[in-house]
């Protein structure tokens, strides 16, 4: 038995052994020049040179080796492929059948060129008229490649350590280090390993993908299952340095009408992974469809910091100012909104932004003809829920941005902490309006709100500032039945501040103030809130009901009179001016009102014996009450 097993090893191994040197010694290599270059210019129209001769390679497989090959655009400057060498893996017995199999197809160190230089008859005939082939003219050529005994069969092709140039206008992209497997792992159904590195701008996008790719209906439809998508970005202006993540989903192609759609897709950017799916629809205008869920969206690495200015930079008020033209320019930043219509379902159970934080944001928006409409918006901030409906138009000469919002118990003193603000107001914060804007850069986006809003503090507390003292203090200069208080807090608490107003320029333009208090009572205000500049100038009409420290007579008079108070600057250094004087006046007026009329009814009651006597002092009377009255 095991002889008859060692006879037949010998036997295999003397047929493979013949049928090598057969294939050595009367199959040339060389004949498969022309073949493969015809077969390359009737497929793409380019010409491939082969330098020098092809060669057998025996072990570890059989292979034909080529020396440095070159594919040209007729009339190119430069060659579109340049690779200094050439491998093919075939099969040994078909060969002697004259068919062509090739394993694999290996190129090592090609250089790729897609730039004006590699463009010749080929492109310019594209970009000219893109006429397919006659009738005629495709049987011919279908004749003349059925003159060929030889077929041509691959099931491998490889790309090694390898550059792709494209030139897009005036810029270079270099794909460097490309690695790439093409294998045929059943009929039309092929597995892709790519891998490689793109740098632009003095910024690298490192990348490893695998997937699979079912072509079994193509053209109809095609079907790519990407099991891995794995990328990093770095370089020069890359927000903190590093954008890295990965990509898993299977994507299914339509020709008709041309689709693309994603299933069970995966993305990951960073820390922030999403799930959904996405959906193109390429027929007529562009129309995308989204649906996209994540856990949590931080912002914080993709928003760059502004670096501090040197000490060898000149300061602007150093600097020269060019001339410019005054003529505005006018341009809609939505105007990108006309070349597609889409709709977008996003629900994101945190954001967080530079220290702010959105929680359960979700987002309804679809996109009709340049009008993307707002549905439903809303999350919670600071403690209290927003909620916002509206849109925003790309159709008109500037961008147009209308909202009807509505927030609701938002937390100052939490709002004011993740907005990084000093503030001296804190309370639940209220309020609705709608409003619109003309731009969606941040930088503007304040000084271009217009609207009306309403808005209701409810236990508000006013720090660094304490109207009542302020109030009972100026008092006290002027009358020393009003005494100064030992103990005096360095705030004003209100049980609910209520205003109504129009945003414009920047500016919060208050058109009525009111608030109350145990002690206070705000009986009308007006004025101005910067909200690009931080400062406000308001003008109160203030009742002190109480709180007064001094006597009865004229603190019961006190409490009846409206005094004007003004707060203004800078929202953490606010100032006050009171002016008390002309209260006072009325408050010393109504006294001696009071003193003349007791004189005069003691006058007139008093009964003399003297006529005269009682005339002259009835005269006098008069005189002092004509006098008092002036």
């Amino acid at each position: 038995m095991i002889k008859k097993i060692l006879v037949t090893l010998f036997i295999l191994i003397l047929i493979i052994a013949i049928g090598i040197i057969s294939l050595i010694v009367f199959v040339d290599p060389n004949n498969f020049r022309g073949f493969i270059s015809d077969k390359v210019r009737d497929k793409t129209g380019y010409e491939l040179t082969i330098e020098g001769d092809l060669r057998w390679h025996i072990w570890p497989q059989v292979s034909l080796l080529t020396d440095s090959v070159k594919l040209n655009d007729a009339g190119a400057q430069k060659p579109i492929l340049t690779a200094d060498n050439m491998r093919l893996d075939v099969e040994l017995l078909p060969l002697f059948s004259k068919k062509l199999v090739v394993k694999n197809v290996f190129v090592k160190s090609a250089v790729i060129n897609i730039t004006d230089e590699s463009k010749g008859e080929m492109a310019h005939k594209k970009n000219a008229n893109n006429i397919p082939n006659k009738p005629d003219e495709d049987k011919q050529k279908n004749e003349e490649q059925s003159k060929s005994s030889w077929q041509f069969t691959l099931n491998k092709f490889e790309v090694a350590d390898s550059t792709l140039v494209l030139q897009q206008k005036d810029t270079l992209i270099n794909f460097r280090n490309i690695n790439l497997t093409v294998e045929q792992k059943a009929d039309k159904n092929l597995n892709v390993d790519f891998k490689g590195n793109v740098d632009k701008n003095q910024q690298d996008l490192f990348y490893v993908a695998n997937a699979n790719i079912d072509l079994s209906q193509y053209p109809e439809q095609a079907t790519i299952d990407l099991k891995k998508f794995d990328y990093t970005l770095t370089g020069i202006g890359v927000p903190s340095g590093e954008i890295k993540g990965n990509l898993k989903t299977v994507l299914h192609y339509q020709k008709n009408p041309q689709s693309v759609n994603t299933q069970d897709l995966i993305l990951s950017v960073n820390d922030n992974t999403f799930t959904g799916n996405v959906s193109l629809n390429l027929a007529n205008k562009p129309y995308l469809a989204l649906d996209l869920n994540s856990d949590k969206l931080n912002l914080d690495p993709f928003i760059a910091t502004k670096e501090k200015p040197s000490d060898n930079e000149s300061s602007p008020s150093q600097q020269t100012t060019p001339v410019v033209s005054t003529v505005q320019k006018t341009h809609n930043e939505l105007d990108f909104l006309n070349s597609f219509n889409a709709k977008a379902k996003l629900n994101i159970k945190q954001i967080v932004a530079n220290q702010i934080t959105l929680d359960n944001v979700h987002a309804d928006i679809s996109n009709n003809d340049g009008i993307a409409t707002f549905n439903n918006l809303n999350f919670d901030f600071a403690k209290g829920h927003i909620t916002a409906n509206g849109f925003a138009s790309g159709k008109q000469k500037n961008a147009l941005i209308k909202l009807n919002s509505k927030i609701s118990n938002i937390d100052l003193n939490e709002f004011f902490n993740q907005i990084n603000t000093p503030n001296d107001l804190v309370g639940v914060f209220n309020a609705n309006g709608e409003l619109e804007a003309s731009t969606i850069s941040t930088a503007n986006l304040l000084s271009s709100l217009r609207g009306n809003v309403a808005i209701n503090i409810a236990n508000a507390r006013l720090d660094n500032i304490n109207i009542q003292n302020i109030i009972q203090n100026a008092a006290a200069k002027y009358s020393k039945d009003v005494l100064t208080t030992e103990n005096q807090q360095k705030y004003t608490e209100f049980h609910q501040i209520s205003a109504n107003g129009n945003i414009n320029n920047g500016n919060l333009d208050v058109t009525t103030l009111t608030a109350n208090s145990e002690t206070l009572d705000i009986i009308n205000g007006s004025g101005r809130v910067g909200l690009v500049q931080k400062d406000l100038d308001i003008n109160l009409n203030v009742k002190m009901l109480g709180g007064w420290n001094g006597k009865s007579e004229t603190i019961a008079k006190l409490q009846q009179l409206t005094i004007p108070l003004r707060i203004y600057g800078e929202f953490t250094k606010l100032h006050y001016q009171i002016d008390i004087s002309q209260v006072f006046k009325d408050v010393l007026n109504d006294k001696l009102q009071q003193g003349l009329d007791k004189l005069r009814e003691k006058l007139e009651n008093r009964n003399s014996k003297d006529d005269s006597k009682s005339k002259s002092k009835q005269k006098a009377a008069d005189i002092l009450g004509q006098l008092f009255k002036k």
